[in-house]
C-alpha cells in the first residue's frame, strides 16, 4: 500500500517536508488551506497530511486521511507540541524534543 504524503501551510513551514518527499500545497488563509487537504486527500486512498498549526482548523477537510498538525515556524501552541512529543516518543521510543530543547540550552 502507497502512502501519499502532503504538507499544507506557509512555505517557512512546510519546506522541510520536501526533503521527506511531501507534496507541497502553500498557502496564505485559511479558505486556501481547507482547499490544499480536500485536493491533496481526494482520490487517495492512504493519505498523511502535515497541516500547519495555524491551519489546523482545516483538518476538517482531511476526511478518512490521517491529519497531523505540525508547530509553525512563529512557535508551537503547547498542545500541538506536547502531542507531536508524544507521538515521536511512541514511534520511535526516545524523545527527541526534550533532546533538541537540552542541546538548545547546552546540556547536550
Amino acid at each position: 500500500m502507497k502512502v501519499v504524503l502532503h504538507a499544507v501551510g506557509r512555505t517557512q513551514d512546510i519546506l522541510p517536508f520536501l526533503a521527506l518527499g511531501a507534496t507541497l500545497h502553500e498557502v496564505e488563509s485559511l479558505a486556501d488551506a481547507r482547499d490544499a487537504v480536500r485536493r491533496a486527500t481526494e482520490g487517495e486512498e492512504s493519505v498523511l497530511v502535515i497541516l500547519s498549526e495555524e491551519f489546523g482548523r482545516a483538518a476538517e477537510e482531511g476526511g478518512a486521511a490521517l491529519v497531523f498538525l505540525s508547530p509553525g515556524a512563529a512557535g508551537a501552541e503547547r498542545a500541538s507540541l506536547e502531542r507531536m512529543r508524544g507521538l515521536i516518543t511512541r514511534a520511535i521510543g526516545v524523545d527527541l524534543i526534550a533532546k533538541a530543547e537540552r542541546s538548545a540550552r547546552g546540556a547536550g
